[in-house]
């Protein structure tokens, strides 16, 4: 059974890329268009600005243009400019723009950022901008967010930040309790920040379902000692499935390099973009198949600064739902479209 298709077509001066329905855009080059058989649907905007970066919400109708290490962003919808967003200076050249684009669990399309303290997480309304978690007695925990993703239904928010010295973690919180309370987003333990007791750095992490977390670990040593070794957990170079509801390690594997940032395949693979795409098993921690002629970057963290230029990221975008992943290198995008039934019966 065949569990992936590769193709790909020539498209030079990639800048970044979404998936809006079939096509890929590149907001930040002014929303060019590329059907996945590689016809090109030209744009005459140009942003005078260093974005280099977009996320989009899961209809492609919105999207948010970013400096990775900056300070400033645009939220477009249907291409067309709705407003600027910022972030605080702290620290903002050294690590990740935290944003993104989701659908709540009743469907209204959110915008999750921080546009004033670095440590303040806030929802708005994409379509109108009105915040959803304002509110005067709100004191945040110190820590830095970024990396945020939400869960296949919206239920669930997941930042993967860091906290000084620095120490890189993953918490994550409950939508609509953070709707009703917002005060729930200002305790940086959420659901489960630090979920592992050896204090390995949580580097990154995904969404399986609502429920499920894959966590990668980056390479640094343990930053503390435990006084016995509970296993299954989470290693330097590891990669580890939680429950965030029982806070519970259901599996863990130590891997030859950080798996570094991840996106699901189907709930029992992830693809891991350390170095190179690599398709890796949930269930024993495998290599199914590394695309080595496809450089991804070397991103290990929402942490960033120090990175040379051909160890940043490439465009990259991923559908969950279709099981499409897009990747630009030179000036060639290559798609590899996963079969999810396959990997389902598996």
């Amino acid at each position: 059974m065949t569990l992936f298709r590769q193709s790909h077509f020539t498209a030079p001066d990639v800048r970044s890329l979404c998936w809006r329905g079939d096509d890929l855009v590149d907001w930040v080059g002014g929303g060019r268009a590329f059907t996945i058989a590689g016809e090109e649907q030209r744009s005459n905007v140009s942003y005078g600005y260093r974005f280099d970066a977009a996320t989009a919400s899961p209809d492609g109708r919105f999207a948010v243009i970013y400096e990775r290490l900056g300070t400033k962003g645009l939220l477009l919808r249907d291409g067309r400019v709705v407003r600027e967003l910022d972030r605080s200076y702290d620290h903002a050249d050294a690590y990740e723009f935290p944003v993104v684009l989701f659908n709540g669990p009743d469907g209204r399309p959110l915008l999750a950022h921080c546009p004033g303290d670095y440590c303040r997480l806030e929802f708005e309304e994409a379509e109108t901008g009105r915040s959803l978690t304002a509110s005067a007695d709100r004191k945040p925990t110190d820590f830095f967010h970024s990396q945020l993703r939400a869960s296949p239904r919206g239920k669930r928010l997941l930042s993967a930040g860091w906290l000084w010295h620095p120490l890189s973690l993953v918490t994550c919180y409950d939508v609509a309790q953070a709707l009703a309370d917002p005060r729930h987003l200002d305790d940086s333990h959420g659901l489960g920040a630090s979920f592992n007791p050896g204090l390995a750095e949580e580097s990154s992490a995904c969404w399986l379902d609502d429920d499920h977390l894959a966590v990668a670990a980056s390479a640094e040593p343990e930053q503390d000692s435990i006084e016995e070794d509970i296993e299954p957990r989470l290693h330097p170079c590891g990669l580890a499935v939680y429950n965030v509801v029982s806070r519970t390690c259901l599996q863990a594997f130590k891997m030859g390099e950080p798996p570094g940032t991840m996106f699901p395949v189907g709930k029992g693979h992830v693809l891991s973009l350390y170095r190179h795409p690599k398709l890796i098993e949930l269930s024993t921690g495998k290599v199914l198949h590394a695309w080595t002629e496809l450089s991804s970057g070397r991103q290990d963290g929402s942490i960033m600064w120090g990175l040379s230029d051909d160890a940043m990221p490439p465009p990259m975008a991923f559908d969950p739902t279709s099981g499409r992943f897009a990747i630009a290198n030179r000036d060639t995008i290559t798609v590899l479209e996963f079969n999810l039934p396959a990997f389902s019966a598996m």
